[in-house]
């Protein structure tokens, strides 16, 4: 439940606390959050953030614009061993 509002007049967000809107020590990761949205979290840590949301704006805010932000999955190809490295590799650990 974020505490969001819109000023009509100047279309600046407004809220009833009069708290600093900025990302403080206290607030999630960037990272947590999307995957948070994305529920990727343990229980307890989806709590913990959820909780979180309910008095912080800003973090509201950035879980509002990080909706708009696709995770990227990248695959990186595992690449072979060059033969003589393996062979260097298995010497060195049979001795032993």
């Amino acid at each position: 439940m974020c505490l969001l509002g819109v000023n009509l007049r100047d279309g600046r967000m407004k809220t009833s606390r009069t708290l600093p809107f900025r990302k403080t020590a206290a607030c999630p990761a960037s990272a947590a959050l999307v995957s948070f949205r994305c529920q990727n979290l343990p229980a307890e840590t989806e709590t913990v953030i959820r909780e979180h949301l309910r008095s912080c704006d800003f973090c509201c805010a950035e879980l509002r614009l990080l909706a708009h932000h696709q995770p990227v999955i990248v695959r990186y190809p595992v690449p072979e061993i060059p033969m003589n490295l393996r062979i260097l590799a298995e010497s060195i650990l049979n001795r032993g």
